[in-house]
This record gives C-alpha cells, structure tokens and sequence, in this order.
C-alpha cells in the first residue's frame, strides 16, 4: 500500500511539473506598456464636495484601463486633478497651472456655471499660446456655448459634456402634462429652485427662442401652482417653507435640484415636517444613487427622483459593467459620473481620428465628429451653429427643444421606498425600433403616507 501510494504521489508531482514547463513554455499575450511623452488630462473642481470627487474617480479609473490597455496611440495619459475648493479664483489659477506648466491638451471643468464661464475667460486668453481642449463637465448655463458663437473663433475649442437649459423642456412637459397628473394625481404644485445661475432661465423662460417659464408649462398642462420659491444650495432652514407649502394645499413638491443641492437635509426635514404627506420630486444630485438612502437614514421613504446608480437595469451594454466597477471603487453613479467616465473615451477616439494632438484645429474637428456609445446612450456634440446648443451634447433637436433625439440620452426615475428600495417607475423600452424611456407601470407608485403605514 506504502509503495502504491508513493508511485500515486510520483504521478501528481510529475503532471504538476509537466504543466508548469507547459505554461512557462506558452508565451501569454502581454498587452505592451505605453511609452513616450504622456498625454495629459486635468479636471479642476472641489475634491470634499460629493458631486465633484467621484467624478474625479471615476475618470482616473478610466485613465487607468486605458493605460493598462497600451495608452493612446501607444503613449500613456497623465491624469491631474486640481483641487478648486469651490472657488471661482482659485480655478482660474489651476487651470492655468494645467495648461502652462502641465501642457494640459484636455482640461474638464466642474458643472457649477459661474466657474466655468471664469475659467472659460481664462482660457480663451491662453488658447493661442497654448491649444487645448475646454470641456465644462455637467453645467447647463446657455451663455456656455452661445459666447461660442458669438464671440467667434475665440472659445471654438470649448465642450460642454451635459446639455443647455433649453435641451430640458421635452422631458419637464412630460412630467408635467402626463406623468403628474395622470400618474400621480397632481392637481397643485410648489416649486422648489436651487438658486444657482442654472435654473435662471427655467424660472424666467427663454425668449430668443420663445420657451416659456416653466411654471407657465405646468399651468398649461392644467396643474395649479401654489407655491414657489429660490432657495440657497446648501445650509437651508427647510420647515418654515414646508411649513408654507403645507398651507398652500399643494400635493406635489418639485425641487429642481442638482449635486451642490443638499437634498440630504431637505429629506430629513421633509419627513418630519407638516408637509410629510406631501409627494417629493427631485431633479437631481445625491438622490439619483443608492447612497441617498443611507445619507437620508431613511428619511427619504417615498421621494422620488431621476437614478442613474444602474447595476441592474441595461439601458446600454456598457451600463451595468460601469455600475459594477464604479461601486467596486465605492464611486456612487450620478447623471455627471457616467458622463465624466464617458468624456476620457471620448478624449481617446478624438485623438485618435486626430492622429494626435499636434494640430489643434484637427482635434477640434475630431472632437465634433466622433460619436460614442456609453452608459446611458450616445455621445456625440451638435455641430449646427444654433445658440444654446452648439459644442454641447445632443439631447434633443437644436432646430425644434420640444423634440428628443431617442437613444442619446436615456434618464430613468424611481420611488425609494420600503428599506432603502428602489422602485423603478420609467423603464427603458423598444419603440419603433428605437431605445426609450417612458413611465410604463404606475402601479408601482405609492403616495408617501401608503409608505408609512
């Protein structure tokens, strides 16, 4: 038996050694390092502030697979991240830290509108002397992308990666005209505005291309508006005013919100307030992760927002890979995270059509044509020179705001509700063969009060 079960273990040694010779033997295909000078990427934004940094991480880990796949063009990127502290002067001397001292050829900026239109200043200053690419990363203010085409050549190597005020009227009348009322019984709603430059135009109408305000929208979808108000971004008192919003028998907040927004606090207050019974919409920020639930400890049970934290729900291919890796990363997936992670790729096949980034005016023109398909649709800018949405992405028809482009950008809304779950009210779906999102089963919507009890 001793000797069976040493010829046994002979055996196993010599197979074990026999396949390591073996793989030793076959060469593996190694992926070659990138070498040479390194092209540079740098974001400029506020590295405490939840909106900004998991954009910063999220394009960092893009930069690291792409680096780790050969580079661009054989050559590595270079990513470097400037810490704004929020502040406007602060930006304009990062960013031109980038691009002096860094030789930044693509520089993104952080979507607050009054920074970006600083830096913006800033950099047609500096753009003969040291060609680059401006990229505003989530900013919605028109004057972005109309001094584009106004104050011609000066800023043409400037991108906005989100899309103009204008580009957000199709999908706000359809709240309006069907989604509240129809869905959601609305008959009176109160108005919630952060009180940035990027709800100006929302609040006064656009008159250059005759959009009206849209309180006037939802008044001419038969909602009542009984209320209405700016409020601060951050540092709110919120029960005095839910406190009024209450008294003016409204049943619908709308709070058009974004990340600087501290929807955060305003869900704890909202749901310990008067006005509790009352349904909350958000428009944006935190609340579009999972991590809205914990911040809120619970507290956001029944409010309802845009979500875009997608690790199940396949609106592209790419979609719940991203999620999956991003969350790996602990990076929560807000609207601006996605499209962040979807720029550098975007840099990456501009440069490649551009045959690098010697010739500036060819990058530009790179910038314009290629399209790319990510997480939430496709990316691609409008090159029609029609103020708002010149350099911005396309979202809807430049020619005609009330008509979408399907399958450019697709937005999902949800109900947190029992446990920190998230219930899905628009899906995505087929129509006339085209990729959509529609709200398509309201019964999964429950008021806040049927949440309680």
């Amino acid at each position: 038996m001793m000797k069976k079960a040493s010829r046994v273990k002979m055996v196993v040694v010599t197979a074990l050694v026999l396949l390591v010779a073996i793989a030793i033997s076959v060469p593996s295909v190694a992926v070659a390092q990138p070498k040479g000078e390194p092209f540079v990427i740098g974001y400029i934004g506020m590295v405490g502030s939840p909106g900004t940094r998991p954009c910063m991480d999220i394009q960092k880990m893009a930069v690291e697979e792409i680096n780790a796949t050969g580079g661009i063009m054989g050559r590595p990127v270079k990513y470097v991240v400037m810490d704004n502290k929020g502040d406007t002067s602060l930006s304009v001397e990062a960013f031109r830290k980038l691009v002096i001292e860094d030789k930044a050829k693509f520089i993104s900026v952080e979507g607050r509108t009054e920074i970006c239109l600083a830096v913006q200043e800033a950099s047609g200053m500096l753009f003969k002397e040291y060609p680059h690419i401006l990229i505003f990363n989530g900013p919605m203010g028109a004057e972005l992308t109309a001094r584009i085409i106004d104050e011609a050549p000066k800023y043409n190597h400037c991108f906005r990666d989100w899309d103009p005020e204008p580009a957000h009227y199709a999908q706000t009348k359809y709240f309006f005209c069907k989604t509240m009322p129809q869905y959601q019984k609305t008959k009176r709603i109160a108005f919630l505005w952060e009180d940035l430059a990027w709800t100006t135009e929302w609040r006064k109408g656009i008159s250059y291309i005759n959009l009206p305000t849209w309180e006037k929208m939802a008044k001419e979808c038969g909602l009542e508006v009984v209320y209405s108000k700016a409020v601060k971004p951050r540092g709110t008192m919120y029960l005095p005013i839910l406190q009024d919003i209450k008294k003016s028998n409204a049943d619908l907040i709308f709070y058009i919100s974004s990340w600087f927004t501290d929807t955060e606090s305003f869900a704890k207050q909202w749901s310990d307030s008067a006005a509790r019974d009352i349904q909350v919409n958000l428009y944006g920020g935190v609340a579009q992760t999972q991590d809205y639930w914990k911040m809120t400890g619970g507290k956001a049970l029944g409010v309802i927002s845009s979500y875009t934290d997608l690790d199940t729900i396949p609106l592209t291919p790419k979609t719940i890979p991203l999620v999956k890796k991003a969350h790996a990363r602990k990076i929560p997936m807000q609207i601006h995270v996605h499209i962040a992670y979807a720029d550098i790729y975007h840099f990456k096949s501009a440069i490649e059509r551009a045959k690098g980034t010697g010739n500036i005016k060819n990058l530009i023109k790179a910038m314009e044509d290629v399209e790319t398909v990510y997480s939430l649709g496709k990316m691609k800018y409008e090159t029609r020179k029609i103020k708002p949405f010149y350099h911005s992405r396309v979202r809807v028809d430049a020619a005609n705001p009330w008509k979408t482009h399907p399958g450019y950008f697709l937005q999902l809304v949800v109900q947190f509700q029992e446990g920190g779950k998230i219930a899905y009210l628009h899906e995505s779906c087929e129509e006339n063969e085209k990729l959509v999102s529609k709200w398509v089963d309201p019964k999964r919507y429950k008021t806040p009060a049927e949440l309680r009890k």
